[in-house]
């Protein structure tokens, strides 16, 4: 998934900072009242009070392996910015202490290649995602019990279906041997580099959204989906010899279409050595299918595939006007039209205007995780991934078009809607 950003000049700016700037610029840290209702800043969206708000567990028996997790990719750089987390009793903690409380147990970050080497791509600003802030993020998520699942997007910048720049450190390379050994090499080195941190992954997705294959752009080899198979088959073979107890996940977008997922199958799924398939599924876009198209899919790659299906990207709206800085959100209220067209059935659809639509609120973003998670675990899912929990924004350094999709408040306070993910099955 990537963030698309309203304007460019916001954009430009951002990278002029990054650059000439050694250090992120500090926020002022909100300082909470005695009450748990918080207004937005800019949108004015008040939020229910933490005790009075009752989020249902989830209606389905789910294993202690299933997988309740967390994107937290932007922490560290948000941290560099000021940005800090509150729990529900406005305490400041660590935020994986407050993710790890909530019944998180697995978390997601990304991997950039070499993020400094993309700052005039459009892209460049968010996340900042390097492999010390990446291995500062999963040593704290390990200290508070949760495993790591490292996601390479084997890229400088962002990578999904129209996204796959190859990295400046491997764009000269014009063998396909030598490209492919260069990957495998340098995934295996991360890998040991975080073991001997003490956070090494237990799962790791080799792409990502890369349906249609890395390297698209800026690759001096031949982008084809051949070639993107040989590469990633390489790297797991070097993962399996280095650690044959690593899960590897290859991941597609647009969880709920079948002909996507057909595809990827006979490019990918059927020529790379692989555990899991991972799906993006937002039920406000209408390319990733109802519901219905998702629990179907989930079925094919467990009973079909004989593959792990895990929900590896999701996000609801708990309000369509909270942001943290002037950046425009990415949900928007034309989008709860859509999600109720692809949530067939969830309880939360309400009508509006004459229009069917599943609100941006507190209870429909938790209900709209807890519908996925029990109508793809019925298909035998093994878990889901909230993206961009965490993804608050910072005015001049970090803009983000998702504060108002995150697990905590415009000011860094979580939201009672992460119940949801300390599921324990009835």
């Amino acid at each position: 998934m990537k963030i698309m950003n309203g304007t460019n000049k916001t954009i430009k700016t951002l990278f002029i900072v990054g650059l000439i700037a050694s250090v992120f610029t500090s926020c002022e840290a909100p300082s909470y009242p005695e009450t748990d209702v918080i207004p937005g800043t800019n949108g004015g969206v008040e939020l229910t009070e933490y005790n009075k708000l009752n989020i249902a567990p989830v209606n389905a028996t789910l294993g202690a392996d299933y997988m309740r997790g967390i994107d937290a990719s932007e922490v560290r750089a948000l941290e560099e910015c000021g940005i800090k987390f509150y729990d529900e009793n406005n305490r400041e903690k660590d935020v994986f202490e407050i993710l790890a409380g909530h019944g998180v147990n697995w978390i997601r970050l990304r991997l950039w290649n070499d993020y400094t080497s993309a700052l005039n791509d459009e892209w460049g600003p968010y996340g900042y995602n390097n492999l010390s802030r990446t291995i500062n993020m999963a040593q704290r998520a390990v200290n508070n019990g949760m495993k790591v699942f490292l996601d390479f997007h084997y890229s400088d910048t962002w990578a999904d279906p129209s996204n796959q720049k190859c990295p400046a450190e491997w764009a000269e390379i014009d063998d396909l041997d030598v490209l492919k050994n260069a990957v495998a090499d340098w995934t295996v080195e991360v890998l040991k580099e975080m073991k001997a941190a003490g956070c090494e992954p237990e799962m790791i997705q080799l792409g990502n959204e890369m349906e249609g294959g890395i390297f698209q752009k800026g690759s001096a080899v031949t982008s084809s989906v051949a070639n993107s198979a040989e590469i990633l088959s390489t790297v797991s073979t070097a993962v399996r010899t280095y650690n044959s107890e690593i899960q590897i996940m290859l991941h597609m977008s647009r969880g709920g279409n079948p002909g996507v997922l057909s595809n990827f199958y006979k490019n990918f799924i059927s020529k790379v050595d692989c555990d899991i398939v991972g799906l993006s599924y937002y039920p406000y876009y209408e390319s990733h299918g109802v519901i219905s198209n998702l629990q179907a899919n989930v079925d094919t790659i467990v009973n079909t595939y004989k593959k792990k299906a895990v929900i590896a990207e999701i996000s609801y709206g708990y309000s369509k006007d909270a942001w943290s800085d002037s950046t425009d959100n990415t949900f928007y209220s034309d989008q709860e039209s859509i999600s109720a067209n692809l949530l067939t059935g969830y309880a939360g659809i309400t009508k509006e205007n004459g229009t069917s639509v599943v609100k941006g609120t507190l209870e429909n973003q938790a209900g709209v995780v807890r519908e996925v998670i029990e109508k793809t675990a019925s298909k035998g899912a093994s878990g889901i991934f909230y993206w961009g929990a965490c993804y608050l924004g910072v005015d001049g350094n970090m803009p983000s078009a998702w504060e108002n999709q995150a697990l905590f408040d415009v000011n860094g306070k979580v939201l009672p809607t992460i119940d949801v993910m300390a599921v324990k099955g009835k």
